[in-house]
């Protein structure tokens, strides 16, 4: 091939490469542009919503540790901290509940391996304007010792008080469902025996609301 023929093509390969990277780097940039306008226009067109009114069922899991420091006086990792909620919105910003809280925590304690704690009991809650809740709740607690985590009831070891606060911020993916996290701690106080459970974790929670979101 002569010179004359060559540098052109040269030239040619080198402006067809840069014309392609241009192009793959608009692309990239394109879709990032994209998904950040997502991102923005979900989280704005759910931030300032009216919800919460009327009828409602939450169900919240996550991992946690838990410490034990008035008989026991161990701590150990919360392997399911549950915060459930059945209750009614007043309007949008206030609503009571019946609420169940604690969890199964991997504690040994002579031939038992876990300690389950569970509350029942009344709560309240506030809504924000962008949709972060405080909740807090608060009643009847037991305390169980078990040996195998498939049988978490196990054996009863007290009965006492438990409070719970929690702190969520909630999207709405759908005009009846919404989805949470944060983080939650609770106290269970029994008398006899005396135990007192201290349990600090972090929360995925799904919510039904039985009246549309506005």
């Amino acid at each position: 091939m002569s010179k004359t023929k060559y540098f052109p093509n040269l030239c040619l390969a080198k402006k067809q490469r840069w014309i392609l990277k241009t192009q793959k780097e608009l692309k990239e940039v394109t879709i990032c542009n994209k998904l950040v306008l997502l991102i923005c226009f979900i989280f704005f067109s759910t931030t300032y919503v009216n919800a919460q009114k009327g009828f409602f069922v939450k169900f919240s899991l996550g991992p946690g540790y838990t410490t034990e420091n008035s008989n026991i006086n161990e701590s150990g990792l919360s392997i399911g901290t549950k915060n459930h909620a059945i209750g009614w919105g007043f309007n949008d910003k206030y609503a009571l509940y019946i609420g169940e809280f604690g969890g199964l925590n991997k504690i040994a304690v002579g031939e038992y391996n876990y300690i389950n704690l569970d509350v029942v009991g009344l709560g309240f809650t506030y809504r924000s304007p962008n949709n972060i809740k405080l909740s807090v709740s608060g009643a009847y607690g037991r305390v169980s010792f078990a040996r195998d985590w498939k049988e978490p009831m196990g054996d009863k070891k007290g009965n006492g008080y438990g409070i719970n606060m929690s702190l969520d911020k909630e999207w709405f993916i759908a005009k009846r469902w919404g989805i949470a996290i944060g983080p939650q701690a609770y106290l269970i106080k029994t008398q006899e025996p005396d135990y007192q459970f201290m349990n600090i974790s972090f929360n995925c929670s799904v919510s039904f609301y039985l009246k549309p979101i506005r």
